[in-house]
């Protein structure tokens, strides 16, 4: 479980670095090059690996590491761009402190999707 303190560390992170977050109950979470995180209110572990991973997505992004008309177009590069925006993620967590016990099975799971879809939805 993650407490709303906990999941709030990650908001800043990302609210440090420029990037609104933009709290949606029913959407999923996103980044938009447009400096936007949508994350929903629910501050579960999963949740907050989530937010972690976007984060990756705007760190990649901030240091001009990530195309994202190569990211819907290309299929690799999206690959590549994931497993960056997830090391990244697992960095941060352990920085602040945030389990990292479900982890791997996490990314795990969501990476599977990429290899089960080409197509990306948006």
């Amino acid at each position: 479980m993650v407490t709303n303190d906990v999941f709030m560390k990650l908001v800043e992170v990302a609210e440090k670095m420029d990037c609104k977050v933009v709290f949606g109950g029913d959407k999923k979470i996103s980044f938009n090059p447009n400096m936007t995180i949508t994350v929903p209110l629910s501050a579960t572990l999963e949740n907050a690996y989530a937010l972690a991973h976007e984060i990756g997505h705007l760190i990649d992004y901030k240091n001009g590491e990530l195309d994202h008309d190569s990211w819907l177009n290309d299929w690799s590069y999206r690959v590549t761009v994931e497993m960056s925006a997830w090391v990244h993620a697992y960095k941060l967590l352990s920085r602040l402190g945030i389990s990292t016990d479900g982890y791997h099975a996490h990314v795990e799971q969501k990476l599977s999707t990429y290899f089960q879809h080409h197509e990306v939805v948006v």
